[in-house]
């Protein structure tokens, strides 16, 4: 379910406040029903009434807090009018003489109450946001509270295709550096705890883009470091290149969390081992299980990339990754699920043709390997090509029943042509 709608839809909070509050509009409207709810009276001579109306006639901004904090009662009364109540605080909180302080408990109104009610926050908290300019600062708050909200009901799931427009909607909300920070740490606890690791990672990630060389501390540090761990621990996530291009990873240099992280860049299974009995400490706070996984399907990545299109035997891998030979085949279909090799498995003759392979860095030297590929490909389809030539200069002759001139290219000696002669 998908309870996210962009867009100001204030209109729309306007029309539910007329069909559900009878068309009523108005401070002392909300203080009649709250009064109600209370077991008052409602009229205007309802203690709660007069309270309102005290407050009111004062014309500053406590009529607008309190009721923004007495409309928690819409959340624990069972009554048909209350969403069009809560729609009409909205309107009315729009209103206030200072609106940041009235919306800003209005949200805690929502997200405090104690009410089983949470269909109800998401929706008034959703109107809310789109009942707001969409350059407030304040849509900020109302986005927060709608994914502690939705956190809370399990559903952070419906939120997941509207996250990817955050970076947008901060330019618009015009928070601060700090307050960004904040809001992608929320959000990548908030998916941790729902068990989405890889979208915790990616918000912890924005986080750490927003320091750049003035603002590096040791905090922005101990970031960096915990995100090289998080990285090694997500399943199926092997961009260690464009992490330890970072540069705020790059900082961390000289570290042992650095150190690993060149290990899963570029090492082997032998490298990651030595690494692990030096660091024992460093890999109490890993998954080592895990951690040998990956780095066994990322070494049969670069041996694939070793011997592209060549055959390799299963004794081959085994020896490589260091386990039974009963065992490649299933090595081998984990690391083609995983996107990082495409292969076939010749079972019969216990091979595999590797026919793509990921390169886990991709420098200097595979530049000169592509080159080298390139040119190699270029010399096989000028071969081609000459024999095709050849190919139609013979057919020409011997339609013509002359003789054709056939041009063989040998590199190594001076050129030599041949002429085949053709008869009736």
């Amino acid at each position: 379910m998908n309870i996210y709608v962009q867009g100001s839809v204030e209109s729309q909070v306007y029309n539910y406040v007329f069909f559900l509050v009878n068309n009523r509009i108005g401070i002392q409207d909300l203080a009649s029903y709250i009064s109600n709810l209370k077991g008052e009276d409602g009229d205007e001579n309802a203690t709660y009434v007069q309270e309102i109306n005290k407050l009111l006639s004062a014309k500053n901004n406590d009529v607008y807090t309190r009721l923004a904090k007495d409309g928690s009662i819409f959340l624990t009364e069972n009554d048909r009018e209350v969403e069009g109540a809560f729609n009409l605080l909205i309107v009315v909180s729009l209103k206030a003489v200072d609106q940041t302080a009235t919306i800003k408990t209005l949200i805690d109104t929502l997200t405090q109450t104690e009410s089983s009610k949470t269909s109800l926050k998401q929706k008034i908290l959703l109107n809310l946001y789109n009942a707001l300019p969409t350059d407030s600062t304040l849509r900020y708050n109302a986005f927060l509270a709608l994914v502690d909200v939705t956190a809370q009901a399990d559903e952070l799931d419906s939120l997941y295709s509207q996250l990817e427009h955050i970076d947008k909607w901060i330019k618009q909300w015009g928070i601060d550096k700090e307050t960004e920070r904040q809001l992608y740490n929320h959000l990548s606890e908030k998916l941790k705890q729902a068990g989405e690791e890889k979208l915790s990672f990616d918000f912890s990630l924005k986080k750490l883009s927003t320091y750049d060389e003035a603002s590096f501390d040791s905090s922005v540090e101990t970031l960096a470091k915990e995100l090289i761990l998080q990285a090694i621990s997500i399943e199926n996530w092997f961009a260690f290149e464009e992490l330890y291009q970072h540069p705020a990873v790059q900082k961390t240099k000289g570290s042992p969390e650095f150190e690993l992280l060149e290990v899963f860049l570029n090492g082997s299974l032998l490298s990651y081992k030595k690494f692990a009995q030096a660091h024992p400490d460093l890999m109490k706070r890993t998954n080592e299980e895990n951690n040998i996984i990956k780095i066994r399907l990322l070494a049969l990545a670069s041996l694939g990339c070793e011997n592209l299109s060549r055959e390799l035997t299963y004794a081959e891998i085994a020896k490589n990754l260091e386990i039974p030979e009963e065992e490649v085949e299933m090595w081998v279909i984990d690391v083609i699920r995983a996107g990082l090799v495409e292969a076939k498995l010749d079972q019969l003759n216990k091979t595999v043709i590797v026919h793509r392979s990921i390169y886990r860095v991709f420098g200097k030297e595979q530049w000169e390997q592509l080159g080298t590929r390139l040119n190699t490909w270029k010399e096989s389809l000028n071969e081609i090509m000459a024999v095709i030539s050849n190919a139609k200069l013979i057919a020409g002759g011997a339609l013509q029943g002359g003789a054709a001139a056939v041009v063989v290219e040998d590199k190594t000696q001076p050129q030599v042509e041949v002429t085949v002669s053709t008869s009736n």
